[in-house]
């Protein structure tokens, strides 16, 4: 992502990545020209959520008061990445509005898996809005050294940060199972996978809330509820977060009944638990400051 624009990144032995079409201009002789920090200043950071969406990093950098090192131009690069033994399902419910994905490693769901993740390469500033906006600092979510990742272009490993959620993934009642979700790319994937729509609708039937749901928020309970819902729960986090002022009632008596009901079925482990065991969560003091939190990708790589 460059500005308001995304340039496909092509990569070759000799010259590394390079924006395609017509620039087909190495990536680091843009960032030097521009003044930004180079592939081998960025720390690696991996996507496999909303922030593989260009839109949803351009929101972040806007709304959590991005400071460019240059003091104009915004650029992201993002590489292709995959995951062995790691796939993405359902955790919760956000107070944006949707359910909300946490990275599966060292389960019975994800031990065949291969996941297609992004990887972002973000400056000082940028892996401070990340962690903003991901609420480390509220304990939402955690950030962590993220192991078995490699780069798609080559093949290489390269260490990368990741967010894992403070919560337990969701099991459905009715499957047995988590919940995956369409967007997200994995191969032996081992349960349902399901649209953001359709994945809140069946959260609505399986948990049996609909009918308090309503009730709360004057939603009809429909075959659109869980479309309207969203908006619903969206509007009203951007309303807070934009005011400061609290949402109306029916809010956070909503969320609350999605994590209680949702509480009585999860796996019994976090993906949290396991990398703590392995040292690799980043505590939230030392988040904010990239420098030696892992190795970077080199243009070459």
């Amino acid at each position: 992502m460059w500005n308001r624009h995304v340039h496909p990144l092509e990569y070759s032995d000799t010259a590394g990545f390079v924006i395609g079409g017509n620039e087909h201009r190495s990536l680091d002789d843009l960032l030097a020209a521009l003044e930004l920090p180079g592939l081998a200043e960025r720390t690696p950071v991996l996507a496999y959520g909303a922030n593989r969406n260009p839109a949803t990093l351009h929101v972040k950098l806007l709304n959590y008061g991005y400071r460019s090192p240059n003091g104009t131009d915004w650029c992201v690069p993002v590489l292709r990445g995959e995951l062995h033994g790691a796939d993405v399902a359902v955790a919760g419910l956000h107070g944006h509005g949707y359910l909300y994905g946490e990275l599966l490693l060292n389960t019975e769901y994800s031990r065949d898996a291969v996941l297609q993740a992004r990887i972002c390469l973000v400056d000082a500033d940028q892996l401070r809005v990340l962690n903003d906006s991901e609420e480390i600092r509220e304990g939402s979510y955690h950030l962590a050294r993220i192991p078995r990742t490699r780069l798609v272009s080559t093949g290489a490993p390269v260490q990368t940060l990741g967010y894992v959620a403070n919560a337990h993934t969701w099991s459905s009642p009715v499957h047995g199972t988590p919940i995956g979700y369409t967007s997200v790319q994995a191969t032996g994937r081992r349960y349902p996978s399901m649209t953001a729509t359709d994945g809140l609708a069946h959260a609505l039937d399986a948990l049996d809330i609909r009918r308090q749901v309503s009730a709360l928020s004057g939603i009809a309970d429909d075959d659109r509820m869980a479309a309207e819902l969203a908006k619903y729960l969206n509007g009203q986090w951007w309303y807070r977060f934009q005011t400061g002022q609290a949402p109306i009632a029916g809010y956070e008596s909503i969320l609350e009944i999605f994590r209680a009901a949702m509480a009585d079925s999860s796996l019994p482990v976090r993906t949290y638990d396991h990398l703590a065991e392995l040292g690799q969560i980043i505590p939230v003091e030392a988040a904010y400051s990239p420098d030696n939190l892992l190795g970077r990708v080199q243009p070459n790589d």
